[in-house]
């Protein structure tokens, strides 16, 4: 009876895996021998694929197991794409177009972008989301990462520090100083290393991409057994605003529309670094900026998420009530260096070693 629980609970939340380029070659091929057989019979060729678009709330569940949100494991978002629907012609051509690019990736060992799929047929296409949407459909059906379909992500995000990444074709990345992004620049310009220590600093530019979340995620799993700090220390900094702890949410929690890969690309051990309303002392009221329509909207969505902390909750309530919202960038503008004396501050009460 118990092993029955433990089983029911297991299949609670749809898992992905690894999987060699062989068995996705002969899932996809598999899955147009059975088209083509209907169509031998006379049977109008229907798709089974999964929803990935429409209430996505309804797909995913927070995991209190995991810290993170997994897609359900149920049938609840299973769609059919009909060839002789008016409604899904289309999106059956464009699956099969894609299923026949990802095969042939898989077959010639190379790999794309989701802007070069997009590229290779722009006409049945029409934007880059619907390839975007559609590759995210077919990792969920086949229940892989996208990489596994040889689709990477284009990153947007950078990242400066004390790390080398070792490429597949051992090719070695050194993650030197770059000039972009303001607080990006700033901080890397004020030589933090010397005063803050040995540490990375990463970027998403805004909303993280894929690659930027895989990378948190990596820097995150990796373990140290014989450093002081077996693991690395992931903290976030964030503009004080319901779209900075969007992005944070991001990170920890993962997204809905990627509910089936989170466990490769959310962070749930990362901790909340700022800004908070508790900063804004140390934030000159001339900059602090009157919240929109478009953030009250937000913050409204944020509070209906149940996962979501009872701190989290009150400095979003705070914000509400005050009507500012603050960002990072303010604490750039001190000519006194506020930003790093802020920085080291706040790392002294949040740094302490994970065993």
């Amino acid at each position: 009876m118990e092993n029955q629980r433990e089983e029911l609970v297991n299949n609670e939340f749809l898992e992905t895996t690894f999987r060699p380029k062989e068995w996705v070659i002969q899932k996809i091929e598999s899955m147009i021998e059975t088209l083509l057989f209907d169509i031998a019979n006379k049977r109008p060729p229907v798709i089974n694929s999964v929803s990935n678009k429409k209430r996505k709330e309804y797909h995913s569940r927070y995991d209190s197991k995991s810290g993170i949100l997994r897609r359900k494991n149920n049938d609840l978002s299973n769609k059919q794409i009909r060839f002789l629907s008016p409604k899904t012609s289309k999106t059956f051509a464009i699956m099969i177009r894609i299923l026949d690019i990802c095969h042939e990736l898989l077959v010639q060992n190379a790999t794309a972008t989701k802007r070069d799929i997009y590229y290779k047929d722009v006409k049945l296409f029409g934007n880059p989301q619907t390839v975007d949407l559609i590759i995210d459909e077919l990792a969920c059906l086949f229940r892989i990462p996208r990489s596994c379909l040889n689709v990477i992500a284009s990153s947007k995000g950078l990242v400066a520090g004390s790390l080398k990444l070792f490429q597949n074709d051992r090719i070695v990345l050194d993650c030197l100083p770059t000039n972009d992004q303001a607080t990006f620049r700033y901080l890397l310009s004020s030589r933090m290393y010397k005063q803050l220590g040995p540490c990375i600093l990463i970027t998403g530019k805004g909303y993280p991409d894929i690659a930027t979340r895989q990378l948190v995620k990596k820097l995150g799993d990796l373990r140290r057994p014989y450093e002081t700090y077996p693991f690395l220390q992931i903290l976030g900094f964030f503009d004080n605003d319901p779209y900075g702890i969007e992005i944070l949410c991001v990170y920890k929690f993962g997204s809905s529309a990627k509910s089936f890969d989170n466990e490769n690309l959310a962070t749930p051990s990362i901790k909340w670094l700022g800004l908070r309303y508790s900063d804004r002392k140390k934030i000159p009221r001339s900059s602090l900026i009157r919240i929109t329509t478009a953030d009250r909207k937000k913050a409204y969505h944020l509070l209906q998420r149940d996962y979501l902390q009872v701190k989290w909750r009150v400095e979003i309530c705070r914000m509400l009530y005050i009507g500012y919202k603050a960002e990072i960038q303010s604490l750039c503008d001190e000519e006194n260096g506020n930003l790093l004396k802020y920085l080291k501050s706040k790392m002294r009460l949040l740094v302490t070693p994970l065993h």
